[in-house]
Protein backbone atom coordinates (compact mmCIF):
# COMPACT_ATOMS: atom_id res chain seq x y z
CA UNK A 1 0.00 0.00 0.00
CA UNK A 2 1.32 3.50 -1.08
CA UNK A 3 2.18 6.29 1.40
CA UNK A 4 -0.77 8.26 0.55
CA UNK A 5 -3.10 5.52 1.03
CA UNK A 6 -1.57 4.53 4.51
CA UNK A 7 -2.14 7.88 6.17
CA UNK A 8 -5.66 8.23 4.33
CA UNK A 9 -6.11 4.71 6.30
CA UNK A 10 -4.46 6.10 9.34
CA UNK A 11 -6.92 9.33 9.41
CA UNK A 12 -10.21 7.10 9.06
CA UNK A 13 -8.91 4.99 12.17
CA UNK A 14 -7.93 8.03 14.28
CA UNK A 15 -11.31 9.54 13.29
CA UNK A 16 -13.11 6.33 14.08
CA UNK A 17 -11.23 5.33 17.26
CA UNK A 18 -11.83 8.83 18.23
CA UNK A 19 -15.57 9.36 17.98
CA UNK A 20 -15.57 6.09 19.92
CA UNK A 21 -13.71 7.05 23.15
CA UNK A 22 -15.93 10.49 22.82
CA UNK A 23 -19.00 8.61 22.95
CA UNK A 24 -17.99 6.27 25.66
CA UNK A 25 -16.93 9.14 27.39
CA UNK A 26 -20.85 10.82 27.19
CA UNK A 27 -21.80 7.33 27.85
CA UNK A 28 -19.88 7.56 31.01
CA UNK A 29 -20.99 11.36 31.96
CA UNK A 30 -24.59 9.72 31.10
CA UNK A 31 -24.24 7.13 33.51
CA UNK A 32 -23.29 9.27 36.57
CA UNK A 33 -26.32 11.23 36.04
CA UNK A 34 -28.40 7.36 35.88
CA UNK A 35 -29.64 7.99 32.54
CA UNK A 36 -28.65 3.95 31.82
CA UNK A 37 -31.00 3.91 28.99
CA UNK A 38 -29.57 7.25 26.95
CA UNK A 39 -25.60 5.35 28.84
CA UNK A 40 -26.30 2.31 26.63
CA UNK A 41 -27.14 3.63 23.61
CA UNK A 42 -24.00 5.77 23.56
CA UNK A 43 -21.70 2.84 24.49
CA UNK A 44 -23.83 1.10 22.07
CA UNK A 45 -22.72 3.48 19.10
CA UNK A 46 -19.01 3.67 20.36
CA UNK A 47 -19.08 -0.17 19.71
CA UNK A 48 -20.05 0.66 16.01
CA UNK A 49 -17.61 3.45 15.70
CA UNK A 50 -14.88 0.66 17.20
CA UNK A 51 -15.83 -1.94 14.82
CA UNK A 52 -15.68 0.83 11.95
CA UNK A 53 -12.01 0.95 12.71
CA UNK A 54 -11.34 -2.46 13.73
CA UNK A 55 -12.49 -2.88 10.29
CA UNK A 56 -9.84 -1.00 8.77
CA UNK A 57 -6.68 -2.57 10.77
CA UNK A 58 -8.26 -6.11 10.03
CA UNK A 59 -7.74 -4.91 6.33
CA UNK A 60 -4.31 -3.77 6.77
CA UNK A 61 -3.56 -7.17 8.80
CA UNK A 62 -4.94 -8.77 5.98
CA UNK A 63 -2.95 -7.43 3.43
CA UNK A 64 -0.05 -7.55 4.95
CA UNK A 65 -0.77 -10.94 5.74
CA UNK A 66 -1.10 -11.97 2.56
CA UNK A 67 2.38 -10.27 1.59
CA UNK A 68 1.27 -6.60 0.78
CA UNK A 69 4.17 -4.67 2.45
CA UNK A 70 2.39 -1.43 4.40
CA UNK A 71 4.60 1.96 4.63
CA UNK A 72 4.49 2.88 8.15
CA UNK A 73 4.82 6.10 9.79
CA UNK A 74 4.42 7.87 12.43
CA UNK A 75 0.58 8.92 11.63
CA UNK A 76 -0.37 5.15 11.58
CA UNK A 77 1.34 4.06 14.72
CA UNK A 78 -0.46 7.16 16.18
CA UNK A 79 -3.49 5.66 14.93
CA UNK A 80 -2.96 2.32 17.09
CA UNK A 81 -2.68 4.68 20.36
CA UNK A 82 -6.28 5.89 19.34
CA UNK A 83 -7.49 2.52 18.40
CA UNK A 84 -6.40 0.98 21.89
CA UNK A 85 -7.21 4.55 24.00
CA UNK A 86 -10.89 3.48 22.54
CA UNK A 87 -11.16 0.10 23.13
CA UNK A 88 -9.83 1.05 27.12
CA UNK A 89 -12.39 3.61 26.98
CA UNK A 90 -15.29 1.45 26.02
CA UNK A 91 -13.87 -1.22 28.80
CA UNK A 92 -13.95 1.31 31.31
CA UNK A 93 -17.49 2.75 30.56
CA UNK A 94 -18.90 -0.72 30.59
CA UNK A 95 -17.33 -0.82 34.31
CA UNK A 96 -18.97 2.20 35.12
CA UNK A 97 -22.17 1.64 33.92
CA UNK A 98 -22.54 -1.08 36.07
CA UNK A 99 -21.13 0.13 38.89
CA UNK A 100 -23.52 3.43 38.42
CA UNK A 101 -26.20 1.00 38.45
CA UNK A 102 -25.18 -0.57 41.54
CA UNK A 103 -25.11 2.55 43.49
CA UNK A 104 -28.55 3.46 42.39
CA UNK A 105 -30.07 0.53 43.48
CA UNK A 106 -28.51 1.29 46.91
CA UNK A 107 -29.34 4.41 46.65
CA UNK A 108 -33.08 3.67 46.53
CA UNK A 109 -33.07 1.48 49.42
Amino acid sequence: MDNEKIYEVAFQIIVHAGESRSLSSEAMDAAENYDFEKAEDLLNKANQEFLNCHEIQTELLTNEANGEKNDINVILIHSQDHLTMATMAMDNAKRLIGLYKKIKILEDK
